[in-house]
């Protein structure tokens, strides 16, 4: 079966790739970099540069996606203590 998709959504879902990957690669490299907003700034232009403004609304949507992801482990971790 093949999955039929807009361009549009392909852009998006091509940004939230890149960012994705793109924060792998730098935490395993430069992680205190990636955690600061210069890093947020690097994965924002890098989407951008893959397919435009689309391709930001889903970096975006990666990025507040991980960063409410690792909160509710580090929650789930302080109320085991």
């Amino acid at each position: 079966m093949k999955l039929k998709t807009g361009k549009t959504v392909n852009k998006i879902l091509a940004g939230a790739g890149v960012v994705s990957l793109l924060g792998i690669i730098g935490n395993l490299v430069a992680p205190s970099f990636m955690g600061s907003a210069a890093g947020k700034a690097v994965e924002g232009l890098a989407a951008y540069s893959v397919g435009g403004v689309e391709s930001v609304i889903g970096a975006g949507a990666a990025m507040f996606a991980g960063s409410a992801g690792s909160t509710a482990v580090v929650n789930t971790q302080s109320e085991a203590l």
